[in-house]
């Protein structure tokens, strides 16, 4: 006999380790509760696991009728349910009605020895005397009931508060052998009809009710024997089902046998359908079938779960029963509005009842026929162990590939076997295809006077590092999405302006590089960087970007979003505070500078409340990581929007004579590919290899549908999957192989300055190198950074979830973040899996300035199949951040060069001081212009002398 093996047995005859289990589990269950008040109404809340059993039984309970067997078996199976939640190993085992409680023959004393047995000590069930007692220990110290107290249940009739006292006494002799199974016919067993069976029955319970008196049927579920009677009637019922010459026993339209029609059989097992049930003449409100929990499981006395027969050890055979979980009569597996070219998943979910293994499979010959297919387990057939529970789950996931969009897909089917139980089940598919999902862009583009300054360390201007960045962005957005873009300073521009135009959403229609929309859009970043002029004011630049993305026919696309570049704090209204609550599409700003620099509050706080994110460069050097930042920045907002996935993205050096391979990872969850190659001079070349060896290169992608692209110092390949090689295997790895054009190398190291650092660095170093890989797949990681504080010593918050074909990731994979302090050191941070595909993890931000956290994922599939994700989110801690200021548009008189109001001839540095005066100091306003106007002065001067 083993612990945790699920089967009721003879609770004399377990071993008395496992007897102490079953004693202190049901302690605990007085000492767990439901939710709720005492005082609530209708349904009083805050009862006990304990006495919610005497609520139900008290209010709910089925006796003299058809309902009786089947009711009292859903309460001794919910009971056994709570007791394996405090311990899983336990079932809910029964006292045999033939035997004294208090002198049990050949029990199971412990350590190999057998003896009689009495139940009633304090070492488990209490008090067991010829007379009306109070049980006594262990139950008086579990709080079964309080002597004395003036809350008495008896009193107040709410479930919540205690009895005042329980009692027990034992008179009388156990039943005899024959009431169960006589030879002439006349006992329990031996009835041919439910009708007749379940009369014996409850004439047996009574008598056995007298001889273990534990009070009338309204306070008799306070005493936890109670259970072990209750699991012996339902013992016997099992025993009767299971005899093999009466297999309708087990079908839930026959085991009732002649009251089958009856009206209560037939009707909704309370309280845990709806929670509420009308019993002696009043309505009772059980909680938390019924509101507020709505935990109500609606099904009749002919549910699986009432009919068939849970484990006894005295069972005839082993039985199981399936039952569908889908809806619908036939149930219906749908692919609702799948984009076109993406594949679905939806599960087929049997529940199966009973205490064998069961296998569940299609029927051979009955599958699905295209577009639908069997998903997983790829053998679609999934054999389940016996649990400890009432049910087990299993689950077949089917496929849908969606075609063409808005074309009419015929209804598929399959059928499904229950091989233990002999049912087949017949499930409808159904799917519609729609265009997959276009993204509406708008970039709001920053050109206040500080974008003529230096970005940081790296030797380049600011306005160059956006015009690169942007026109990256511009040259690998994906064919049917849309980009605008608006500029700002002091005020933001229409896109119709004359001195600074933008560009209105504009469709691009193909993902080659000379697309008219592409062209169009690399024409207009390429404008911005002319007329470089006036103050910040971040909240008009996104107000205009909401108001023309509104604007936007949601015919058009389905989806929108607001790309925010500025590398400065705001130093005119509008404020972004002030425009905060009208921005209702998804939001990503990326600043340029430290945290400092820019509105690191106010911008986090708007992207986070919009489903987007800020990314903060902070000062970028001449070091490799910080040279394609800001443009990597841009192209994974990118992925963001357009709901790709990053696979990864490495930064290098190569040089002529080398060759770079750069593996990577896709697999059948994966629809399409980009593989994108960035350098500081187009030298490098780049081919792809696929798993199976075959090479991609410019001279081929015509004849296998890949689009390829190479302008200035970019090169990307994009494909979909499978690519059509002979083979057509993506799965597996994949590699980007780098190279120097040795002619190309020659003739830029002519060209550069010869006393330039950057020729320097070319030279010794050759060119340097991003290589990033993105994938429109059915396998989504999304990631989140949140922080309680700005403030030095705030906790920054990872989230990390993943799901393929929408279902959780449970346990298929690893997460972690890399994170970057603000000193440069790094520490690996491991993010837990808090529940199926949802990891997470904080950590405290001490140092001011900004964390870079390179968020990363690896696992496999639900075929097994290895996959990476990564995605970089910031956050950032500063002194005062809690508290940002407010800016205040200047007097329009004033000159209109520099990022902060700045003059023309004045030193740059003059900008900075009134940045961090503007942004840590926060004195008012208008005595900040009188101090700028001053500096201004005594500098002119010193000049003039």
């Amino acid at each position: 006999m083993a612990l945790g093996d699920g089967i009721r047995r003879n609770i004399a005859h377990v071993d008395p380790t496992e007897r102490v289990l079953l004693r202190d589990a049901m302690v605990q269950l007085n000492q767990r509760f439901f939710s709720g008040s005492r005082t609530d109404s209708p349904a009083a809340g805050g009862v006990s696991w304990w006495f919610k059993q005497d609520e139900i039984h008290r209010a709910t309970h089925v006796h003299r009728g058809p309902g009786f067997i089947p009711w009292h078996r859903e309460i001794v199976n919910r009971l056994e349910a709570l007791l394996r939640q405090i311990n899983p190993q336990l079932s809910l085992h029964y006292w045999d009605w033939t035997q004294d409680p208090r002198n049990i023959p050949d029990a199971n004393l412990g350590g190999g020895t057998t003896g009689n047995l009495d139940l009633f000590t304090t070492a488990f069930m209490g008090y067991g005397g010829t007379a009306s007692a109070s049980l006594g220990e262990p139950w008086l110290s579990a709080g079964y009931y309080v002597p004395g107290t003036p809350n008495d249940r008896e009193v107040t009739d709410n479930p919540a508060d205690p009895c005042a006292d329980v009692f027990r006494d034992i008179n009388g002799s156990p039943l005899a052998a024959d009431r169960i199974s006589k030879a002439d016919g006349t006992g329990i067993l031996d009835q041919a009809d439910f009708a007749d069976m379940r009369v014996k029955m409850e004439n047996a319970h009574d008598d056995m009710h007298g001889f273990v008196n534990m009070g009338g049927a309204h306070i008799s579920f306070r005493d936890p024997f109670v259970f072990f009677l209750h699991s012996n009637l339902d013992r016997i019922y099992a025993r009767w089902q299971t005899d093999p010459a009466h297999p309708t026993r087990l079908a839930p339209g026959t085991v009732y046998g002649t009251e089958s029609g009856d009206a209560e059989l037939n009707s909704f097992i309370e309280p845990w359908s709806t929670g509420v049930s009308e019993a002696f003449g009043t309505t009772h409100y059980t909680r938390p079938w019924c509101a507020p929990e709505h935990q109500g499981e609606p099904h009749d006395y002919k549910h699986a779960s009432v009919v068939v027969p849970p484990c006894y050890d005295t069972n005839f055979n082993i039985s199981v029963r399936a039952e569908v979980v889908n809806p619908g009569a036939p149930p219906v597996i749908n692919f609702n509005d799948i984009p076109s070219g993406d594949t679905a998943a939806r599960a087929a979910s049997l529940r199966v009842y009973g205490c064998g293994a069961a296998t569940i499979n299609v029927k051979p010959g009955f599958g699905p026929a295209a577009p639908f297919s069997v998903l997983f387990p790829a053998s679609g057939q999934v054999v389940l162990p016996h649990e400890n529970a009432l049910f087990v789950e299993a689950r077949i996931w089917f496929a849908y590939t969606a075609g063409v969009a808005d074309v009419a897909v015929p209804d598929g089917s399959v059928t499904l076997q229950c091989i233990a139980s002999g049912q087949e089940f017949i499930f409808t598919l159904k799917a519609n295809s729609i265009v997959r999902p276009r993204v509406a862009v708008m970039l709001a583009l920053d050109q206040s006077g500080s974008m003529n300054d230096l970005a940081g360390t790296s030797g380049d201007l600011r306005i160059n590092v956006l015009k690169s960045a942007t026109t990256a962005f511009v040259d690998v957005i994906k064919a049917n999405n849309g980009v605008g873009l608006i500029r700002f300073d002091t005020d933001a521009y229409p896109v119709e302006d004359a001195t600074y135009p933008g560009l209105a959403m504009t469709r691009i229609l193909s993902n080659e590089a000379f697309d008219p929309g592409r062209l169009l859009a690399r024409n207009s970043v390429s404008l911005h960087a002319t007329n470089i002029n006036g103050w910040t004011s971040i909240g008009d630049g996104l107000q205009l970007a909401r108001t023309l993305v509104a604007a936007v026919p949601a015919a058009d696309y389905e989806h929108k979003a607001i790309i925010l570049f500025t590398d400065g704090i705001e130093t005119a209204d509008v404020s972004i505070a002030s425009v905060a609550s009208s921005i209702d599409n998804r939001t990503f700003a990326i600043g340029l500078g430290n945290e400092l620099q820019v509105n690191t509050a106010s911008l986090h706080t708007l992207t986070q409340g919009t489903g987007g994110y800020l990314k903060l460069t902070g000062t970028l050097s001449a070091d490799i990581n910080d040279y394609f930042l800001t443009t990597k920045y841009f192209l994974q907002i990118l992925s963001g929007v357009t709901n790709d996935q990053i696979v990864l993205d490495p930064d290098g050096y190569i040089a002529p004579g080398t060759t770079v391979t750069i593996p990577f990872t896709l697999n059948e969850t994966d629809i399409d590919a980009t593989v994108v190659l960035l350098t500081d001079y187009p030298v490098v070349n780049m081919i792809i290899e696929t798993p199976g060896g075959e090479i991609i290169q410019p001279s081929n992608v015509a004849g296998l549908g890949i689009s390829y692209s190479a302008i200035n110092a970019t090169r990307n390949y994009r494909f979909t999957l499978p690519v059509a090689f002979a083979g057509g295997n993506h799965i597996g790895e994949w590699k980007a192989i780098l190279k120097v054009d040795a002619n190309d190398y020659k003739k830029y190291a002519a060209s550069l300055d010869r006393l330039a650092k950057q020729r320097q660095s070319f030279l010794t170093h050759g060119a340097r190198y991003s290589v990033l890989v993105n994938t429109y797949s059915n396998l989504k990681m999304r990631a989140t950074l949140t922080q309680n504080s700005f403030e030095p010593g705030a906790t920054l918050t990872l989230r990390s979830i993943l799901t393929e074909y929408d279902i959780p990731v449970d346990h298929r994979a690893t997460v972690f973040a890399d994170v970057m302090r603000p000193d440069r050191t790094h520490f690996k941070q491991s993010l837990n899996e808090a529940e199926p595909g949802v990891f997470d993890a904080s950590f405290p931000a001490l140092l001011p300035g900004i964390y870079h956290c390179r968020i990363a994922a690896g696992g496999a599939t639900l075929r097994g199949k290895a996959f990476t994700r990564e995605i970089t989110l910031d956050g950032a801690v500063y002194r005062g951040g809690d508290a940002p200021s407010t800016p205040t548009r200047p007097d329009d008189q004033l000159p209109t060069t520099g990022e902060t109001g700045g003059f023309a001839n004045v030193p740059t540095g003059i900008d900075k001081v009134v940045e961090i005066i503007t942004h840590c100091c926060r004195f008012n306003s208008r005595l900040l212009w009188g101090v700028l106007i001053l500096l201004v002065i005594i500098v002119v001067l010193i000049l003039r002398r």
